[in-house]
């Protein structure tokens, strides 16, 4: 079942009859209330749609499928006097009006945190509206005010590798690997190349000092202070001897003899 981008929802925004700095201002609300998803279900299952329109009224504005879904949502959007309260001279002024005149959220008012992001995310809108350079999917809050690609690894900063996205009617945001997991690793794999550099130096360090200390000479003389030690010893020194080949002294060639005849 296909989705809907962000550029559809603009499109119908004015095909509705919304203006270019309303749509701008009623889609920064939406980036804020379920990231561009028409299919997103929230507050426990009481407020549905882009807009998160609240009550058990709008229930059927999430049916599963996604562009049906979004084209009823505008409707309702402009049927509620939504383009009418995203007035202003720009799309920050515009999603600024929306936010606490129509969406009207604990902290929608001016100077309030869900205020101050809808105002923000205008930029974002603005950016994609002027550049022509439209996400290719809704349905993730990141991905959309990021103002490219097609969705976010995952919304949770901390995660270096998961997903994020919709799946029907329930969001899902699943991180696989943590960005700090990654970090320890790859401390612990250069702590444990680290150790090993150490340990081979040391080895060398302690050879050496072995044979410069005189413990060789040392260990020898040991040796010869046990009981059998000096035949050790003895057997030791005679050994090399016995693997060259023996010369056979005082063998000289027979001379040659002559015979003389006595007349």
């Amino acid at each position: 079942m296909a989705g809907v981008t962000p550029r559809q929802i603009y499109q119908a925004l004015i095909n509705a009859g919304a203006s270019t700095t309303q749509a701008i201002g009623i889609m920064a609300n939406g980036i804020a209330e379920s990231g561009l998803n028409p299919e997103a279900v929230g507050d426990q299952g009481t407020s549905f749609g882009i807009w998160q329109q609240h009550g058990g009224q709008y229930s059927t504005l999430v049916t599963g499928n996604p562009a049906a879904d979004m084209q009823a949502q505008v409707r309702v959007v402009a049927r509620n006097g939504g383009f009418a309260a995203a007035s202003g001279a720009n799309g920050a002024q515009a999603a600024g009006n929306f936010s606490a005149r129509y969406e009207r959220c604990t902290t929608c008012q001016p100077g309030q945190s869900s205020y101050n992001q809808r105002v923000a995310n205008a930029a974002t809108v603005a950016g994609w509206v002027s550049s022509g350079k439209w996400p290719t999917s809704a349905g993730s809050a990141t991905a959309a005010a990021a103002g490219g690609g097609s969705t976010s690894n995952s919304s949770d900063p901390t995660c270096a590798w998961g997903f994020s996205g919709s799946l029907v009617v329930t969001s899902v945001n699943i991180c696989v690997v943590k960005k700090t997991t990654l970090r320890h690793l790859v401390g612990g794999l250069v702590m444990v190349a680290g150790g090993s550099v150490v340990l081979v130096g040391a080895v060398i360090l302690a050879a050496s000092a072995f044979q410069r200390s005189g413990a060789q000479r040392a260990v020898s003389n040991a040796v010869g202070m046990v009981p059998g030690g000096q035949v050790i010893k003895q057997v030791a020194a005679r050994a090399p001897a016995k693997r060259a080949p023996a010369r056979q002294a005082g063998h000289s060639p027979p001379a040659s003899s002559t015979s003389s005849a006595q007349p």
